[in-house]
């Protein structure tokens, strides 16, 4: 509605809508045309992601929440994707652009955004998106698309942005994945398997890299040398398959393939990827011992 008001009942009040303040239009009547993959400069809001074919957000919008805030231009720079965002919601929902944002950078001031790591792919930032503006996303319906994948690929970008609902969230969407009875979507997902491992692995860190980085970071800060540190460094924090993964995707993924590690040593692919992690064999390596140690509930999962 372009005077951003709508007339109720005959008998009743007349309701103002908000209206976008940047567009000057309802950010919720405005639908975004499905065969369009990025707005042009000045289109909608909700013209800046695409809503998955045939479905509806299952949350209530409140625009009271965005409306009347400014529009930041975030670009995919590897994808040549361009997206319109209210700054309200990414304030609110990601650490990241909050400090990017508000900390008087280049970006704060332009109200424009370049996003070009690997990880800042289409697929995690449309997500992203709809996590935004609906508190949670969805799949779309193309029968051939890798779930599994999805989730990590949103988990991964969802840390990479500090937004830990957004994360929280992937995270269970794997699980339930994980647990899924439908055997359409379980060998629809096997395939995907060594890929999303391979991905997960080299994207996330086990806690003792992270603590490593930190004091490397702080060495460094402080320009001293980091060379004793090295040297004295152990070369294992105690026995391979002493301790469980730190990265709450890679628990899930080690788990899996523990449970299934029979059936998974048949395929060239998973192997591939079990002998050119350490990380992961070791993490596998766990919950077998695990599983050894005390009985293991039997629960279906995308490799049963």
């Amino acid at each position: 509605m372009s005077n951003g008001s709508l007339q109720g009942q005959s008998s009743g009040p007349k309701t103002t809508l908000n209206v976008c303040k940047t567009y000057k239009h309802d950010c919720l009547a405005d639908t975004p045309k499905m065969d369009e993959p990025a707005p042009a400069v000045g289109k909608s809001c909700l013209e800046s992601f695409v809503r998955p074919r045939g479905t509806s957000p299952g949350n209530t919008l409140n625009s009271e929440r965005f409306s009347q805030s400014d529009i930041v231009t975030i670009h995919l720079v590897n994808e040549s994707l361009t997206y319109n965002v209210h700054e309200s919601l990414l304030l609110a929902e990601s650490s990241y652009f909050h400090r990017m944002l508000r900390i008087g950078m280049t970006e704060s001031q332009k109200r424009e955004v370049f996003l070009g790591l690997q990880v800042d792919t289409k697929i995690a930032f449309e997500r992203f998106v709809q996590w935004c503006y609906f508190g949670h996303y969805v799949y779309d319906n193309d029968k051939n698309l890798p779930l599994l994948s999805i989730d990590a690929a949103v988990y991964v970008f969802a840390k990479r942005v500090m937004c830990d609902g957004l994360q929280d969230f992937a995270l269970n969407q794997a699980k339930a994945l994980c647990d899924s009875r439908n055997t359409a979507t379980i060998r629809r997902n096997l395939p995907t398997l060594p890929d999303t491992i391979e991905f997960i692995y080299e994207n996330t860190f086990s806690s003792d890299d992270q603590q490593l980085d930190s004091l490397f970071d702080l060495l460094e800060v402080n320009q001293l040398d980091p060379g004793p540190l090295l040297r004295d460094r152990p070369q294992g924090i105690g026995a391979v398959g002493s301790s469980a993964p730190q990265d709450d995707f890679r628990k899930l993924l080690a788990s899996v393939s523990a449970r299934h590690l029979v059936q998974l040593r048949k395929e060239p692919s998973f192997m591939k990827v079990h002998r050119s992690l350490s990380d992961f064999a070791a993490d596998v390596l766990f919950f077998v011992q695990q599983s050894s140690d005390e009985p293991v509930k039997k629960s279906p999962c995308i490799l049963s």
